[in-house]
């Protein structure tokens, strides 16, 4: 008796599985209502393995899940592939110049600016200074 009750729990649960997965399986027109896509293009992507479906009579059939699978999947390539050309070569090279550009320029004018305050002010060496009173001197 006890096997027989545990048998038909068991059969009960798959039964309740497979319900559960029928309910969810779909036709294409309703895919193409979730994914955006046309009915042509989801059967062409089940027909190459990128959604799993199958064909009854002459019609394709998927899951939601799937759909929603494929479109999170291109979701990410998606983003991958911004994140690439974001910080592609030719980028990270301009993004490099310009920085250099930008310093060479900042330093450039810094350098200028205190040799200017330095002649302005007239701050001499002092070493070259007694050079030149020497030199004086002798002349």
């Amino acid at each position: 008796m006890g096997k027989i009750f545990i048998s038909s729990i068991r059969y009960s649960l798959i039964y309740i599985n497979k319900m559960e997965s029928l309910k969810k399986i779909i036709n294409l027109n309703q895919a193409a209502k979730i994914s955006g896509y046309t009915q042509d293009y989801l059967g062409y992507l089940i027909r190459q393995g990128d959604i799993k479906g199958k064909k009854v009579g002459r019609s394709w059939v998927t899951t939601e899940e799937e759909v929603q699978n494929y479109l999170f999947k291109q979701k990410i390539r998606q983003d991958k592939f911004a994140v690439g050309s974001f910080l592609s070569r030719r980028r990270t090279r301009n993004i490099f110049l310009a920085t250099l550009i930008i310093f060479v320029g900042v330093f450039s004018v810094t350098f200028y600016l205190k040799n200017k305050n330095i002649v302005e002010k007239g701050v001499v060496n002092p070493e070259l200074s007694s050079e030149v009173e020497v030199m004086e001197t002798r002349n």
